[in-house]
């Protein structure tokens, strides 16, 4: 294999984990063993490894294998929600709103995207990728210290924080003039309209 195609394999294989990892808490009692946490985070492992072997091995990174990271982020998370959150004694409330922000943001984001774009985005912002790290460390805390006020409070501040998230993505979606994947922050959407814009004159120019 060459090593070009080695994050979109890392990818691949977190997507095709999602699977088991959906399964296992639906056919057990309980999802909370040596196994299901070290193959839940072998999954979340990689995201870290995909994104940055994208980065350091030449040619690698491409628009497929941004869309590859981002599918198989939102399998893990969708694999947190739904199959790994009813198993956990958190407030009642919780789940459900995690799932209603989950399928905002799937709907939201990907539905102004095609309208707008006419191709699936999804952002790689900085909050986004930090809330990404804290959610996939979640169960495995969940693991070591169990139920309790303080996994119930840092629940709350997690969904809290990423509904500021999903919004920031739809307003870089819906503000920005081509999909700007990478983009750190919503902060910086004039500086890339405007890059947009010189390159298009430059195009024009010619």
């Amino acid at each position: 294999m060459k090593l070009k195609f080695i994050p979109n394999a890392l990818s691949i294989g977190r997507i095709v984990l999602c699977i088991p990892l959906a399964i296992i808490p639906f056919v057990v009692q309980t999802p909370f063993t040596w196994f299901y946490i070290l193959l839940f985070a072998f999954a979340a492992v990689t995201d870290t490894f995909d994104g940055q072997l994208a980065r350091r091995i030449k040619d690698a990174k491409s628009e497929l294998g941004a869309t590859l990271d981002s599918v198989a982020d939102i399998c893990l998370v969708a694999v947190i929600v739904f199959s790994i959150m009813p198993k956990m004694e958190v407030w009642s409330w919780i789940w459900p709103s995690y799932i209603c922000l989950l399928t905002f943001k799937i709907i939201a984001s990907t539905s102004i995207g095609f309208i707008r774009f006419k191709e699936f985005v999804s952002l790689h912002t900085l909050s986004f990728k930090l809330l990404i790290i804290v959610l996939f460390f979640y169960p495995i805390l969940y693991f070591f210290i169990g139920a309790g006020l303080f996994i119930n409070v840092l629940s709350t501040i997690i969904g809290i924080c990423a509904l500021f998230i999903v919004i920031e993505e739809i307003l870089i979606i819906s503000m920005t003039k081509r999909p700007e994947r990478n983009l750190k922050s919503v902060f910086g959407v004039k500086a890339a309209n405007r890059a947009a814009e010189a390159e298009l004159s430059a195009k024009t120019a010619e």
